[in-house]
């Protein structure tokens, strides 16, 4: 089997993406390494695939690895018969082979939400949705500003998204190469990527990802340096598609969670290297935690957090404990906002991700 070939033989069959984005965007994102696929059986042709992809979370003040599953597909003549379901733990397993901590993704139907329950994936990302009628006007001062539409440079916008982005308590990066792929899909998905420049100090202080329907752009990113920047840039997305309501889609800080929608999901894959994140980040922690994970053998385990280390021994019922927990459970804790995780004692952080291939 040509592994490539029937990986892309597959992705026409299932997604909607044009030639050109097969063209221009498919072999910017797609690595030989990173493609999990299972043949089916007894043939040559591929039943099941996904992407892996690799990326950096900052998770209060560190950077670490994660993947993102993006892509995942079973052949139509052969769904129902369990492919999938044996692709993930193999992704899983993967994840945490090559030092991710966590693998995140964002199930294309609500109806997905309880498929990836059961692989231990727990709902973490969330967004605060603001609607504005296409009426609305966003004053700010425009003398502080100068608008960008196009011409962006990819280094630029990588280095002012990190910047822009540290005061959330923990987001999805992208990189460079991220950005070069981003500019590209949004042209061909007639999007807009909008910086706001400071007339004073040159720099970007403001950066939005828009796509437009018609009857609405939909801001799928805003970070901004201030209020006022953010609603230059939200004025600047309203002029280009005028008589549209806008829809943000906004990083959800420390809102109340009757007021935030699901974005996607995520499962802690190396519990160790995780809880050593949080011993580093708090050394005074101490905790023993016993997981079950019926999955990553190496996670169903005991966890003793204390003196900024970390040590594992096997999962006992026997032994005393302060914290019992399934995977999806602690993954539910470690990414909530801080002040839940101040329930647990636990230094914990609501996740962001934007401007994902899904």
């Amino acid at each position: 089997m040509d592994k490539i070939t029937e990986i892309r033989r597959l992705w026409r069959e299932r997604f909607n993406d044009s030639r050109n984005w097969m063209t221009n965007v498919f072999p910017r994102i797609y690595r030989d390494e990173e493609a999990i696929v299972l043949p089916a059986d007894g043939g040559n042709s591929l039943a099941s695939m996904m992407l892996l992809r690799r990326y950096t979370m900052r998770y209060r003040g560190t950077d670490i690895p994660v993947g993102y599953i993006y892509g995942a597909a079973t052949s139509r003549e052969l769904q129902g018969k369990g492919y999938m379901s044996r692709l993930m733990p193999m992704a899983l397993r993967e994840a945490y082979t090559r030092g991710d901590l966590a693998v995140a993704l964002q199930p294309a139907r609500r109806r997905l939400y309880g498929f990836y329950e059961q692989f231990g994936f727990s709902t973490t990302f969330y967004i605060r949705e603001q609607r504005y009628t296409a009426k609305h006007r966003f004053a700010h001062n425009e003398s502080r500003y100068i608008t960008e539409y196009s011409g962006h440079d990819a280094a630029e916008l990588t280095a002012a998204f990190s910047r822009l982005t540290a005061g959330r308590e923990s987001t999805i990066l992208h990189s460079e190469e991220d950005f070069k792929t981003i500019m590209i899909d949004c042209e061909l998905d007639e999007g807009c990527i909008v910086t706001v420049r400071s007339v004073d100090r040159g720099d970007i202080v403001g950066l939005a990802y828009g796509v437009a329907s018609a009857d609405s752009i939909a801001v799928r990113e805003i970070a901004a340096l201030d209020e006022d920047a953010e609603a230059a840039l939200l004025d600047a997305l309203s002029a280009r598609y005028p008589g549209r309501m806008t829809v943000v889609e906004a990083y959800p800080g420390e809102t109340n969670a009757i007021k935030i929608f699901s974005r996607g999901m995520a499962r802690i894959v190396n519990v160790k290297a995780f809880l050593e994140l949080l011993a580093a980040l708090s050394p005074n922690l101490r905790q023993r935690i016993r997981v079950s994970d019926p999955l990553i053998v190496e996670n169903n385990a005991i966890f003793a957090v204390r003196d900024g280390k970390v040590t594992a021994t096997p999962y006992s019922r026997e032994e005393r404990v302060d914290l019992e927990v399934t995977i999806p459970t602690l993954t539910s804790i470690l990414f909530s906002a801080s002040n839940v995780g101040e329930i647990f004692s636990l230094p914990t952080a609501r996740p962001f991700m934007s401007m994902m291939l899904s």
